[in-house]
């Protein structure tokens, strides 16, 4: 069953603001969440992802796809779409594709990428659907296949959760944009067990704009999300 974004955003706010930790970190309590909101979901991803191949890596997220069609919002997507900067366009885990594919309505020259092929078939099969033009390429966020300064804004929407090296990732979002970077995460505390395979965790709007380190940059809440924006 494919799930709406702010449906089980408010789920987990409501799992991780007012349950008490101790129960709530318990083995006995929230795998079987877990279980029930995908069954094909490892509960023990935390631990064994930094220990994975990267076509480990890749199958964990590939076996318990779709979830949902996708982890935006109305109000996030008005906040990437009115916060575009320039005519080239990147977007870094670009999942379903509806984001690029609502720039390149908007006359933006796309790449749209993924770390999953199978995400990019979709991508592909709607964009030619809509008669849409967008270019796509596989790609992981720690290792952006792209020149330096190559696009005038990046997008990095619901994806830095999910890295295994966050500093690397965010210099090579930074590594290839020209103008501006706009991020996306999810409002989340730190738990031992969570309904989702994140490794990376932003509570506070301050904390985002510390790890992207950009002195121009502006940060607020949305849908229980952090959205960012930083300026070069």
């Amino acid at each position: 069953m494919k799930l709406k974004s702010k449906f089980t955003k408010t789920i987990g706010f409501i799992l991780d603001e007012f349950i008490p930790p101790i129960i709530r970190d318990s083995r006995w309590f929230y795998p079987i969440i877990v279980k029930i909101w995908n069954s094909k979901m490892d509960v023990d991803f935390k631990t064994k992802a930094f220990f994975m191949s990267e076509v480990e890596f890749i199958e964990a997220y590939e076996k318990i796809s779709p979830m949902r069609e996708t982890d935006n919002t109305k109000k996030t997507i008005s906040f990437v779409l009115n916060n575009l900067k320039g005519e080239n366009i990147l977007e870094v885990g670009c999942g379903n594709g509806d984001m690029s594919i609502e720039c390149a309505n908007l006359g933006h020259k796309v790449m749209a990428t993924d770390l999953a092929s199978s995400n990019l078939e979709i991508v592909n099969k709607k964009a030619e659907n809509s008669g849409i033009r967008l270019s796509t390429k596989e790609c992981n966020v720690e290792k952006i296949p792209f020149k330096d300064d190559s696009f005038d804004t990046t997008i990095c929407l619901h994806t830095l959760e999910h890295v295994r090296n966050l500093n690397l990732a965010i210099n090579e979002l930074k590594r290839v944009t020209r103008k501006r970077i706009i991020i996306i995460v999810p409002k989340q505390k730190f738990h031992i067990y969570t309904a989702d395979l994140h490794l990376n965790f932003f509570y506070h709007p301050s904390q985002l704009i510390k790890e992207i380190g950009l002195k121009n940059a502006k940060c607020i809440q949305l849908d229980f999300c952090l959205c960012y924006f930083g300026d070069f």
